[in-house]
């Protein structure tokens, strides 16, 4: 059998993918080992990214967004087979004890896409009654959403068989058959199946195929049903409580869960686990002790160790991982369909899937390096990803530190140069950075290619730091870098008093001011600013800096946009060796190999922004800034062999064959 696309995996991401590939045109077959047993039925249905209160930046852009396609995609799905999904807009209230109630306004961020209300301890009574005595107010999130995920898996699979998807229910994946880098085809308990390109979509059980990080998180959860006596819904919005959820439906039945035990497989529920429950959710909501007990099951959650899902590309160029969504299988399918469906289709990566990626776990950046990994190729021509764990290098480093504040990458990037906003925008997440330069002057003056730069990035994700680039003088330099702490507030990050110092009254070469350098970062230490200047490779003004109380010194590697890589290397060594502040190479590095060089001098951090922005392909080359950075800062910390004069033997002499 041989399809365009071969699904592995029956659940709702998979069922979900299927669809959104089939529409699109193509020829798609889906494996499945057990419909009943998939996930997607043991799971609640809440659509809760803003009641979960999601601290990642990405996976809360990931979540919000697939929420916010939930109510076309339901309708859409409804429509091809005339089944409900009971998608129900309901809205989340999330009640708060005394105990943990202190402070507890503050814990949502504002700046967040979707509102949030907090609701005191009569307003929330009267908003819901029947809430425990306990409760002293609460987060109403309206919206916030469910869905009958019973319901939706049914809905999808009739939805798969209408449109043509060929359907396998009851087969088994027993391996993949790979070859250099390639799936040839999958063996299953029905025999060999192949296809032009493979999804994998296995839920909890996806590292029996590939050595991937996904393990199964049991859930225990019950099923209660609203007495006869009781005339109308008593619940008409999910309660999201500490270390419970409740999930009203509207056929008069509430679910209650759930529990979360690292037990591998372990079936059953236990009476431990119901306990757990019903102990919880009747001091959230006392009347739930007197409604009949209608049902109780488990499921295996996939989850992996940093709860995010693992999309996009694997270790083979014709299979996309859709696995590992935890606690978000239901909310996220429909962008998980989406984005596949585009990357598969239309060859067509979204930004976000870099986040998702499966080689965070293959591959830890510097900041926290316990795993190294290589690729092998065996006598039988099969690729294969081994993993070396080696215990030595689990505290090989620490973050990157500047003024207090931490950051897990080690390259800061600018916004300048580029052809377009968007070129800027895909550099940058391409990049991984967490620092981004921004010109004070060129912003507020919307000069060209700055045009709405303020409104184009996610400040949420990304520190600012504002430069003061165009300035001549010292008093110029102060000035502006007073309005760009402002800006910074304006745009949400109230703690941000960086600014990169740059006093530079040549325009023709571009050199910074030593003096004045010096004088403007003397008085801005002065107003509180961490202070990060630009400076000629000088070991004696960069200890007078230090001195003076700078957060850091960026001295550059050869004049600023001239591309000429290394020319400073003597001074930065020297500056390094006396520096107790961090140490970040800034101008002139042209290529990926320069960058790894200076990072294996032992900089602390890059600053890269023309050699990225006047690239060919400046998000390819953004990319490969920053494995350069990991690459350089892993060599440094690793320690180079020593440069000998003559010739060493790779292999040793001794326990050789004699004649």
């Amino acid at each position: 059998m041989t399809s365009d696309i071969l699904i592995i995996g029956g659940g709702v991401i998979g069922l979900a993918i299927a669809v959104e590939l089939k529409l699109r045109g193509a020829n798609v077959t889906v494996l499945c080992r057990d419909f009943n047993a998939a996930a997607s039925h043991a799971a609640a249905g809440m659509l809760a990214p803003d009641a979960e209160n999601i601290s990642d930046p990405a996976m809360y852009d990931l979540c919000w967004r697939s929420r916010a396609l939930y109510s076309d995609w339901t309708r859409k799905l409804e429509e091809l087979t005339g089944l409900s999904t009971l998608y129900w807009p309901c809205g989340i209230l999330a009640p708060v004890y005394e105990e943990s109630g202190a402070g507890i306004k503050s814990t949502v961020a504002s700046a967040r896409e979707s509102p949030a209300y907090w609701l005191d301890k009569t307003a929330i009574g009267q908003y819901q009654p029947g809430l425990s005595s306990e409760v002293v107010g609460g987060w109403w999130y309206p919206e916030d959403a469910q869905v009958d995920n019973r319901a939706l898996a049914r809905v999808l699979w009739a939805a798969a068989e209408s449109l043509g998807v060929e359907l396998k229910d009851g087969v088994t994946v027993e391996g993949l058959l790979q070859q250099q880098g390639k799936v040839l085809g999958v063996q299953t308990s029905a025999g060999v199946m192949r296809a032009t390109h493979y999804v994998l979509a296995t839920g909890a059980w996806a590292n029996e195929l590939l050595p991937l990080p996904v393990r199964p998180v049991k859930g225990q959860m019950v099923r209660l049903r609203v007495p006869d006596a009781v005339p109308e819904l008593p619940l008409k919005r999910i309660l999201f409580g500490e270390n419970t959820y409740i999930v009203p439906r509207r056929n008069r039945t509430i679910i209650i869960g759930a529990t979360s035990e690292d037990v591998g497989f372990t079936p059953h529920n236990t009476p431990a686990g119901i306990q757990k429950l019903l102990q919880q959710a009747t001091r959230l909501y006392p009347q739930l002790q007197d409604y009949p007990i209608e049902e109780i099951w488990w499921g295996f959650r996939p989850a992996t160790p940093d709860e995010l899902p693992i999309l996009g590309t694997s270790p083979c160029t014709n299979l996309t991982l859709a696995i590992g969504h935890y606690r978000n299988g239901i909310l996220l399918a429909p962008i998980t369909a989406a984005l596949i469906a585009d990357f598969i289709s239309e060859q067509k990566s979204d930004p976000l899937l870099s986040h998702f990626n499966y080689s965070r776990f293959l591959a830890q950046t510097s900041t926290s390096t316990s795993m190294l990994t290589h690729s092998a190729n065996f006598s039988n021509g099969h690729h294969a990803i081994v993993a070396l764990d080696n215990s030595a290098l689990t505290n090989l480093d620490s973050p990157l530190t500047i003024a207090g504040k931490t950051f897990k990458s080690r390259l800061m990037t600018g916004t300048g140069k580029y052809r377009s906003i968007e070129e800027m925008q895909q550099s940058i997440v391409a990049s991984e950075c967490q620092i981004v330069t921004v010109a004070v002057r060129r912003v507020q003056t919307k000069a060209p290619g700055h045009e709405g730069l303020a409104e184009a990035l996610d400040w949420q994700k990304i520190w600012m730091l504002p430069n003061t680039a165009g300035c001549q003088t010292a008093e110029e330099a102060i000035r502006v870098a007073r309005l760009g702490r402002e800006m910074a507030k304006l745009l949400g990050q109230e703690d941000n008093n960086f600014v990169k110092l740059e006093v530079i009254p040549d325009p023709k070469y571009l050199l910074p001011d030593p003096i004045g350098t010096l004088q403007a970062a003397e008085q801005l230490v002065k107003e509180g600013f961490a202070v990060l200047p630009y400076i000629n490779a000088d070991p004696m003004l960069a200890k007078r800096l230090e001195e003076v109380g700078c957060a850091t010194v960026m001295p550059l590697a050869s004049p600023i946009g001239s591309g000429q890589g290394l020319k400073t290397t003597a001074n930065i060594q020297i500056i390094i060796e006396n520096s107790r502040i961090p140490v970040v190479v800034d101008a002139g590095i042209g290529a990926p190999s320069e960058a790894a060089q200076a990072m294996e001098l032992g900089a602390d951090a890059l600053l890269i922004n023309s050699a990225i922005a006047l690239a060919k392909n400046p998000a390819a080359m953004a990319r490969a800034m920053n494995l350069a950075a990991v690459a350089g800062r892993l060599a440094y910390l690793a320690g180079r062999m020593p440069i000998k004069d003559y010739a060493s033997a790779s292999s040793p002499l001794t326990g050789t064959i004699s004649s």
